[in-house]
């Protein structure tokens, strides 16, 4: 089963194009605002007679970055997926406000779940310095997390409308996530 939370209805209705363009003006939801639409949705498959009693999520770009503050944040769930998640390591581009008033990087000890991380190192955010930086601070708190990193691939490289779309490094790293999921939600 999934359910995918529409974060960004609470920009009113419209073509995706404009509501998306809406929510981007002010980064999207609020960390409490996802966390909260997170944790319901979590709860609600859970609550489904065909329910494992288990969910995990997983989230891209700003959503990876949600998917990584989750994992540290919403105890119903028990695995997370960050993919190419920027900003969880802030810096001047996407600070600590106050509508994002936690830094992932900094939650790092709270995680309480597997965490998978899927990264291109053709990216800026994160960068694969910041990669480095939040793998460190997961080896650091003793996390178990898995990392797998993609030359020649950029942020996005699953978005198969795209430039920077990646056949081969998409194809790879997919199966992971699946694997992923097999092992910590069945």
């Amino acid at each position: 089963m999934a359910i995918s939370p529409h974060l960004f209805s609470r920009w009113g209705p419209g073509e995706p194009d404009d509501v998306a363009a809406r929510a981007r003006a002010s980064w999207g939801a609020s960390d409490l605002e996802a966390m909260g639409d997170i944790a319901a949705s979590a709860r609600y498959l859970k609550a489904q007679p065909e329910s494992n009693g288990k969910a995990g999520c997983i989230g891209f770009c700003s959503g990876g970055r949600q998917a990584y503050l989750a994992a540290s944040q919403v105890p119903d769930l028990d695995a997370a997926v960050d993919c190419w998640g920027g900003a969880v390591i802030p810096d001047e581009r996407w600070p600590i406000d106050e509508r994002h008033p936690v830094s992932p990087i900094e939650a790092t000890k709270d995680i309480r779940m597997p965490l998978l991380g899927i990264f291109g190192n053709d990216d800026q955010s994160p960068s694969p310095a910041q990669v480095d930086q939040t793998e460190a601070a997961l080896k650091a708190s003793n996390k178990a997390y898995e990392f797998y990193r993609y030359d020649g691939a950029g942020h996005g490289f699953w978005a198969t409308d795209r430039v920077a779309y990646r056949v081969q490094q998409a194809l790879d790293s997919w199966p992971k996530v699946l694997r992923f999921y097999e092992k910590h939600l069945t």
